[in-house]
């Protein structure tokens, strides 16, 4: 708590002050490189950008000098579009510098310009906000498909949304045209014209073979096209087709996109699909659809059923399991989580409870493995004894297993967390599989001081504009130390290391300290 309070305290070194803006603007005008100029303005103090503004309406700045300002975080939007007008392409690729949303009118006129813009550019401006709009405003489809094709990691979702933005606009206008779909199919990714012309194209051009698809592009067809044309063609030519998608750099995005569309309409699984959704982040119908075809993909979802809810409830579905006698030795025996899932469905349905007491008694007297723990934490009705009954010290895995199956079980964790060594690792699990609100666990969560911890690690990734959590711990601190008396924050500090209430109950105690 202490680094996170100093962290927050002015940074106490000196800034260059402010130079005047005709001076700024003068030695602007005379840098010969775009270097040249960010190093002369963050060397002359904040800019005034009011000011900036009105030499370049009176002088207007050279491409080198818009370039420097248009890439500039703080730089206001009504200021970009001065300097990107008239248009500039080569200023308008330093937009991506900013990290920040490029203005709409922006975005279509780059589509419109899309052999002056940078693949960067690109990129990153293309959103779940915009995909459709880039797509059917591009004169050169092209060059769009090559710039999604060279996206880096962090890009995934928006490939993702073009190639289904992509296949939602041929569907409302190729319908079930099966020969239709085959040829937009084949031509999308090389297509140097517009959208409407590859349509226009695709319904006049006759038939292609199949073979020649892009499995990105056919997926997205409706069921009968996509299952009539997968069903006849032979592994070795699916494998030719799904290339694009099987890059080391596309391979899970693209594929998972194309096994689901797969599974989902009703094409038989294959040995080669099921290689294909080994080590991809497919839908848990998915994996369940291809189980049993390829013995790594099986050895990865008895794994990853340990703690996918919905997976190891399908997979139990298609294992069921005969009615134990003895639910508790029958527990006990089990080799895997599936197979508890199973006995505890043919046990109590679905969703019903087991006997919680008697589990509780019997996890006291000798714990349960751990995937039966798992599989009863997903349980509704998960009972806070039967948390407390988990071993407390060396156990962090089976904590963060438990923890992560069902809100019951996640909010036994949160409200005793002084019992869970590393609890700070349990934490994070449950933040991020989003089981509890942000808000719940800032004002349940006991001890404080673990909170407070966790909330530390969050802050080297994400700052509190960024994130939920670190913005509502922001602000129930300023709420408390704005109706505190002096003396505060020292109060604060003093009592945290042994407080073994709620932050709320933390602050509230701080600020009634004499």
């Amino acid at each position: 708590m202490r680094d996170a309070a100093q962290a927050e305290l002015p940074d106490p070194s000196p800034r260059p002050p402010a130079r005047p803006v005709a001076e700024v603007a003068e030695r602007l005008r005379a840098v010969p490189s775009v270097l040249d100029g960010d190093a002369l303005l963050d060397a002359s103090g904040p800019p005034d950008w009011a000011g900036l503004a009105a030499e370049h309406r009176r002088a207007p700045f050279g491409r080198v000098q818009r370039r420097v300002l248009v890439a500039r975080t703080d730089c206001p939007e009504a200021f970009v579009t001065e300097l990107l007008t008239p248009w500039d392409s080569g200023v308008a690729n330093r937009l991506v510098v900013r990290r920040a949303p490029a203005p709409r009118w922006a975005i279509r006129a780059a589509a419109e310009r899309i052999g002056e813009m940078r693949p960067s550019f690109l990129r990153a401006e293309l959103s779940q906000r915009n995909v459709e709009e880039m797509i059917l405003g591009t004169p050169h489809l092209n060059l769009l498909v090559r710039a999604v094709d060279g996206y880096d990691h962090n890009h995934r979702p928006q490939v993702r949304a073009f190639w289904e933005c992509a296949g939602v606009l041929l569907w409302s206008r190729l319908g079930t045209d099966r020969s239709a779909w085959l040829a937009a199919s084949a031509s999308l990714p090389g297509h140097p014209w517009t959208f409407d012309h590859l349509v226009r194209v695709a319904r006049r051009r006759p038939a292609v073979p199949a073979d020649r698809a892009d499995l990105r592009v056919l997926a997205q067809a409706p069921d009968a096209v996509l299952t009539g044309a997968v069903a006849g063609l032979p592994d070795r030519t699916l494998g030719a087709m799904a290339d694009p998608a099987r890059s080391l750099r596309a391979r899970d995005a693209l594929t998972a996109m194309i096994v689901d569309r797969l599974a989902e309409s009703g094409v038989p699984p294959r040995e080669l699909f099921a290689r294909w959704v080994y080590g991809s982040q497919c839908e848990p119908a998915t994996r369940v659809w291809a189980h049993g075809l390829y013995s790594s993909l099986d050895s990865s979802n008895r794994s990853a059923a340990v703690y996918n809810v919905p997976l190891r409830r399908l997979l139990a579905a298609r294992f069921p399991a005969r009615r134990p006698t003895d639910l508790i030795a029958a527990l006990r025996s089990c080799p895997d989580a599936i197979r508890a899932e199973a006995l505890l469905t043919a046990a109590c349905g679905e969703q019903g409870p087991p006997d919680w007491r008697a589990l509780v008694r019997a996890q006291r007297r000798r714990s349960l493995p751990d995937h039966v723990l798992g599989a009863l934490a997903g349980r509704p009705g998960f009972p806070a004894a039967l948390a407390r009954a988990l071993p407390s010290r060396g156990s962090t895995g089976l904590h963060e297993l438990v923890a992560t199956q069902s809100p019951e079980a996640a909010r036994a964790a949160v409200t005793a967390l002084h019992r869970i060594y590393h609890a700070e690792g349990v934490l994070n699990r449950i933040h991020t599989t989003g089981l509890l609100p942000d808000e719940e666990i800032l004002t349940t969560g006991r001890p404080a001081r673990v909170v407070l911890v966790f909330a530390y690690t969050l802050t080297h990734r994400t700052t509190p504009a960024e994130n939920r959590f670190l913005g509502g711990l922001v602000r129930l601190v300023e709420e408390a130390a704005r109706e505190a008396p002096p003396g505060f924050w020292t109060a604060l500090l003093d009592l945290l290391p042994d407080f073994g209430g709620t932050l709320p109950e933390l602050l509230a105690a701080a600020r009634e300290r004499p």
